[in-house]
């Protein structure tokens, strides 16, 4: 997506001044009365979920580091993105009041630590596995080094002992030094918006799987080993030869199809590509798309298991470590938590560790820590 910042904020300005006005459309009469102190007063918190990257200094202010998955608006890059949000709302006199920023990965950790049900131990990690993924832990004040000391001892004064820690682990290994590296991964990151970042991300979260996938199609009719009616790549079904068009809800039909000659696999194939396919090639594909998920999924338990690790979370007896988890691939797709709990199990924390950690859908997490976060804040 590429855009102008004036444009993607005033639009979603414009997203919350028609919510506050089928929901709330008695504020607007306080904001439009005249008397300031009753308007101030009379302004809706607003928790703004934000899945980018930034460098947070308060709850309700943060400045962009950089876009990701395909976001490319490069005059808001270094701007709070709080203060763009708020301006445009008091642009269109919206009664709203921008009181906390929160990324998504602290969301469905506050949210599942609030809300969540059935669940076995203390919430501990909050992660996203969807368009992109992230995670986001409880840390003890006083092993985060960007806090100084005089702060430490001040929070601890007021019995404050953790801090939520967003980690952008989507940008974990930039440098490739301990990823897996495919030739189909060097081809997605190229026509990526935001070439040699997020990494881990770009093998990880529902976004990339197709164009792995989509690559490797490719890769192999050029051996002469798929679709080989034909002859060159010009020959291709159009939609075949464009990125981002396979995508991870495709793949995630093709990892289950069980009917005969995988029929559901043909007709996804001639709806999303306009390509037809044997039996053999379905066969295939289907085998390539559990090879792409499998990897996935293993990737994806490293960091849940590194931060239980970090956070010696099972130090206790008999002590339970629940999860929230939320996005599109974790909850949709086809056997990826089970696949990350087998791959959880052959760490080091073992099976008997495996069997302590409870990965649990945290849904609409992000938006409902959001508010939480905005709730909590009464400097309005």
């Amino acid at each position: 997506m590429t855009s102008s910042s004036d444009e993607l904020f005033s639009y979603l300005a414009s997203k919350i001044g028609a919510f506050v006005k089928q929901h709330h459309n008695e504020k607007f009469a306080a904001e439009s009365s005249g008397d300031v102190a009753a308007a101030e007063a009379g302004k809706l918190k607003l928790g703004f979920t934000f899945s980018f990257p930034v460098e947070q200094t308060s709850l309700d202010s943060g400045t962009l580091i950089r876009w990701t998955k395909g976001f490319d608006i490069p005059d808001t890059i270094g701007k709070d993105v709080v203060k763009l949000l708020q301006s445009h709302i008091d642009k269109q006199q919206i009664p709203v009041h921008v009181a906390a920023l929160a990324n998504d990965t602290v969301g469905t950790l506050l949210a599942r630590s609030y809300t969540g049900e059935n669940k076995e131990g203390l919430t501990s990690l909050g992660c996203i596995f969807g368009t992109g993924t992230n995670g986001a832990y409880n840390e003890k004040i006083e092993n985060i080094a960007k806090l100084p000391k005089d702060v430490v001892a001040e929070l601890k004064a007021k019995n404050i002992s953790h801090m939520v820690i967003n980690t952008e682990w989507g940008s974990f290994d930039n440098e490739l030094k301990r990823l897996p590296v495919t030739k189909y991964d060097v081809e997605v990151d190229n026509v990526s918006s935001n070439k040699g970042y997020h990494m881990f991300e770009k093998r990880v979260s529902g976004m990339f799987l197709g164009e792995i996938l989509r690559n490797v199609l490719l890769d192999l009719h050029a051996q002469g080993i798929l679709f080989t009616q034909y002859p060159k790549r010009e020959d291709l079904p159009h939609r075949l030869r464009t990125p981002w068009l396979l995508s991870s809800e495709g793949m995630s039909l093709f990892e289950i199809d069980d009917s005969t000659k995988l029929i559901a696999t043909e007709l996804e194939l001639k709806n999303m590509l306009r390509l037809p396919t044997t039996v053999e090639e379905r066969l295939a594909i289907q085998q390539i798309t559990r090879a792409i998920a499998k990897r996935a999924s293993h990737l994806a338990a490293v960091p849940i298991t590194a931060l239980v690790i970090k956070m010696d979370a099972f130090k206790g007896h008999n002590v339970e470590v629940d999860v929230g988890v939320d996005g599109s691939v974790v909850e949709f797709y086809p056997g990826f938590r089970t696949m990350m709990r087998d791959a959880i199990a052959d760490t080091q924390i073992g099976a008997k560790g495996e069997r302590r950690l409870h990965i649990n859908i945290s849904k609409d997490g992000s938006s409902v820590g959001a508010a939480l976060c905005a709730l909590s804040n009464d400097a309005i």
